[in-house]
């Protein structure tokens, strides 16, 4: 049962003392989690909550060029906090009459998340507007004062490592007659099974509930329509690179108010150890095709029941990379990733077609822009704290030779093992 337990150290080849990653350390590394094992895989796949008992998570939050204050710089002298912090918890109890010696299995789990921003949130719209062409009202229905996280988990005595996990967003707010309420549940079920001598297998397997209902002057929604997701990938041993091929798939079937829309993924990928690092690249292709009532930039951020439908359809491929050494001391590590997204988009708007070639932003997008740089601290190989950097502060040297800045740091991240 050793060999199972050391996927965290081996299979996942998380090298030079950074077994457990974080938001901060992914988007610094490629944006792009897929390929490599990290702890934010335990919220995707619950499962994986069995590689990291008795951990403590969270982000102090993410900075923004544009944030909650409106558009604000160094130069103003606004005090700006972070955006969208969140801390949560797995506390795990072995049952293995050796697990002092390392051995764990089997073992039960549970844990948990609060504010945590789930990827299924990306499909609610930030407002709704009902009523006609000429006599309408707006509601503002992506706001979620709760937003929770909790999962269960278990280990057997032959490795094989299950988990369910239920995430729910929920807003609810009334102005005289009138009310609305915004929901986002998402239940997830996984597994993660090891298959023989360095080859394991993630399924998972997800349904979604994503509703926005007005009543009074106005009346939209109610009737939710589920949304289904799926997932496999397998990590491969490969000595001769030293390192581990991972390819994997993904699809989803989404219904959400104004927004019709599958996503299909498929890829592969390779972790390479380093001498006192790390290295992973991978490509994906994808299609994404829907129907959308959107405003601008193909954004579903306000639906309408009278504006025209339009149709989307993305074919594409997705090249990405990250790298991460320890400099001087193996507690500090320094991190550098991109991506690049070129895609064929075919766009349907009321009996008119056309169709660009599009890529990813180069800039002010944390999960979708070209290249970032970070760094991370490890301190005895408990706590961990990682930090995205500014990227501008490469080129303006901070307030000692560019004066003041909005910001050094864009987003912090912090895990500790006990």
């Amino acid at each position: 049962m050793s060999n199972r337990i050391a996927l965290a150290s081996g299979i996942a080849l998380i090298a030079a003392g950074t077994a457990f990653a974080t938001n901060a350390r992914v988007e610094s590394m490629g944006k792009n989690a897929t390929y490599f094992m990290d702890d934010v895989s335990v919220w995707s796949n619950p499962a994986n909550a069995n590689l990291y008992p008795n951990y403590l998570l969270g982000e102090l939050g993410q900075m923004r060029d544009t944030g909650a204050t409106g558009n604000l710089n160094g130069l103003a002298r606004f005090n700006r906090d972070p955006e969208k912090p969140w801390f949560g918890a797995i506390f795990a109890k072995s049952f293995s009459p050796d697990a002092a010696a390392g051995n764990r299995y089997p073992q039960v789990v549970i844990g948990g998340a609060f504010n945590r921003e789930d990827e299924w949130l990306q499909y609610f719209p930030k407002t709704i507007k009902v009523g006609s062409q000429t006599s309408n009202n707006t509601y503002n229905v992506g706001n979620f004062p709760v937003k929770f996280d909790g999962l269960l988990g278990a280990a057997t005595n032959s490795g094989v490592l299950l988990g369910v996990k239920t995430y729910l967003a929920y807003g609810d707010s009334t102005n005289g007659n009138n009310g609305q309420t915004s929901v986002v549940s998402v239940n997830t079920v996984g597994a993660n099974i090891p298959l023989g001598q360095g080859v394991d297998l993630e399924l998972t397997g997800t349904v979604s509930f994503l509703d926005a209902s007005i009543s009074g002057d106005k009346t939209y929604g109610g009737d939710v329509d589920p949304s289904f997701g799926a997932s496999a990938r397998s990590f491969i041993s490969a000595p001769q690179i030293f390192g581990v091929i991972v390819p994997a798939a993904s699809f989803r079937s989404i219904s959400a108010p104004g927004l019709s829309k599958t996503e299909f993924r498929i890829g592969s990928g390779a972790n390479v150890s380093l001498d006192r690092g790390f290295f992973w690249l991978g490509v994906d292709y994808f299609n994404h095709s829907g129907d959308q009532n959107i405003t601008s930039a193909g954004v579903a951020s306000t639906v309408s029941n009278f504006d025209t439908l339009t149709t989307i359809t993305d074919n594409g491929v997705r090249v990405s990379f990250g790298i991460e050494r320890n400099i001087w001391t193996d507690w500090f590590v320094i991190r550098v990733g991109g991506q690049k997204i070129i895609a064929n988009r075919d766009y349907s708007k009321g009996g008119v077609s056309y169709s660009d070639v599009i890529s990813n932003p180069d800039r002010g997008d944390d999960q979708n822009d070209l290249v970032s740089f970070g760094f991370g601290l490890n301190i005895e190989d408990k706590l961990k704290v990682d930090a995205v950097v500014a990227k501008d502060i490469l080129f303006n040297g901070g307030a000692l030779f560019g004066g003041p800045v909005d910001h050094v740091l864009s987003r912090i991240s912090a895990s500790y093992s006990f």
